[in-house]
């Protein structure tokens, strides 16, 4: 492989925007310049830390490139860091298409289900990475801009001159019997298409500036899996696009058991303190994390080796502002997420 030194931008701005549909679903997204790493310093070409490097989308011959393989992703349970194998995979991007280096980038992903970094350049290579933060189904969105400042004066990523790579990926978060029954649990037939999730991470591409009409996603009028609370009009999860004729089924006329949820925060809505109940059923750890809905870690308690029976603790918002708030905890390796609502 050829190495290329670049020069390392004295200045580096990207931009970390979250984004709130009606159905509460939250992506997470990071834009802006891609950072160049000296290839004389880092070594970055698939570290061990990383479980997978993706390859897929490295020549640039499909636009979009989407592989059909749903990945396998642990959650993370070491805060990001490349020490918990299995939670991060790495993708990868070509640094040069048709004759222009990349430039600009956007990723999203899946909030709480996935969360990416920035993109950087290394070698041959644009790569970012993919890290799996909690038990949902989750889809993340790459685009790579290739040019010369490829960003108007509003700071909308894109320009006519560059040129856009795209790439869509679905990713099963966890294990998928953790996953809530209504998301459909199973995985074992599905292809990663644009009706793969309900609110995928390329939902709102055509929204943006500088979209390009052939690269826009498919229109669905049913998913395979749901993401979080979706609205009565949004049909998806059991029964939905199973690989079976679903024209006759009715959803109701087959109930699962519902499995123990071991999560339980009142009052909700709350003003300003609420209850978090856990219940262990095996001496275990107990992580229990609060994120905003721009997927910022606000709180943390970690209780070592709680014993068997019910616990709680009390979380004080009272110097957080109104909005949707969320509760991950973490029980040994079994997780669960409630959506919180402060109103002051």
């Amino acid at each position: 492989m050829l190495f290329r030194s670049l020069k390392i931008e004295k200045k580096i701005t990207f931009f970390f925007l979250s984004l709130t549909c009606l159905c509460s679903q939250t992506i997470k997204e990071y834009s802006g310049n891609i950072i160049g790493l000296d290839a004389e310093v880092f070594q970055r070409d698939c570290p061990d830390g990383v479980d997978s490097c993706l390859y897929v989308c490295s020549n640039g011959i499909q636009n979009p490139c989407q592989p059909e393989n749903i990945y396998s992703i642990a959650v993370d349970t070491l805060g990001g860091t490349e020490n918990s194998l299995g939670s991060r995979f790495r993708i990868y991007f070509p640094w040069e298409h048709e004759g222009l280096n990349a430039n600009k980038f956007r990723v999203t992903a899946s909030w709480p289900a996935l969360s990416p970094t920035a993109v950087f350049a290394w070698g041959d290579y644009a790569y970012f990475d993919v890290i799996g933060n909690a038990a949902l189904p989750g889809t993340v969105q790459g685009s790579i801009w290739y040019g010369s400042d490829c960003q108007d004066s509003l700071g909308n990523i894109g320009s006519e001159d560059c040129v856009e790579l795209v790439g869509h990926f679905c990713f099963a978060p966890g294990d998928t019997l953790n996953w809530p029954e209504y998301m459909d649990q199973s995985i074992a037939n599905d292809v990663c298409n644009a009706c793969w999730v309900s609110f995928p991470a390329w939902n709102s591409y055509d929204d943006y500036p500088y979209s390009d009409p052939l690269l826009s996603p498919d229109n669905c009028d049913a998913f395979d899996h749901c993401h979080i609370d979706p609205p009565d009009s949004i049909n998806c999860g059991i029964g939905f696009l199973d690989g079976e004729d679903t024209s006759l089924v009715k959803i109701d006329d087959y109930p699962l058991p519902v499995k123990y949820d071991f999560l339980r925060v009142a009052p909700n809505p709350f003003n300003p303190v609420t209850t978090i109940e856990y219940t262990v059923i095996k001496k275990d750890n107990v992580v229990i994390n609060i994120y905003s809905i721009r997927g910022d870690l606000l709180d943390s308690f970690k209780i070592n080796q709680a014993p068997v029976g019910s616990h709680f603790v009390n979380w004080n918002a009272e110097t957080m502002p109104s909005g949707v708030y969320f509760v991950h905890a973490m029980i040994g390796l079994d997780a669960s997420i409630k959506k919180i609502t402060l109103i002051k």
